[in-house]
């Protein structure tokens, strides 16, 4: 744990060819304020501007590359075992926390330490972030 007490999480964000939507998901995670936040792009050699993106916020990423990987699982996994984090997590390039996200986890996980994954509800959006849907529901061994 930091010298926060929250535990150091980790952010994956695999990405290919995602441009249109990828600055929204890079801001929507530096922008969480998380006082021990980790974050990677990991993006499999995009031509459509991804990298330029990428490269804007490179100040704030603790690591990137642009480069051919094995796809999206690949990229994920990448980042886990170059992570320094006690809570790991992927976002995908199309796909954005809401504020306070973040936090939340880390308090989760300080506050029950005995816990070893934890999910939250999402909302399908539309490009101009207009709700189409929501899901969530307590954890169910049989759901799941």
């Amino acid at each position: 744990m930091s010298g926060t007490d929250l535990p150091r999480i980790t952010v994956v964000t695999p990405s290919f060819n995602q441009a249109r939507y990828l600055e929204r998901t890079i801001c929507s995670v530096l922008e969480q304020g998380y006082a021990d936040l980790e974050y990677m792009v990991l993006d499999a050699g995009s031509t459509d501007g991804s990298r330029e993106i990428i490269e804007r916020y490179a100040e704030r990423i603790d690591y990137w590359r642009s480069a051919p990987d094995g796809g999206q699982s690949a990229a994920i996994n990448e980042g886990w075992r170059r992570s320094r984090g006690q809570v790991l997590s992927w976002l995908n390039s199309d796909d954005y926390y809401l504020p306070g996200a973040l936090q939340f986890v880390g308090e989760f996980f300080r506050d029950h330490p005995d816990e070893w994954v934890v999910y939250g509800s999402w909302e399908a959006v539309d490009d101009e972030g207009r709700r189409l849907n929501y899901a969530g529901s307590r954890f169910s061994r049989r759901t799941m």
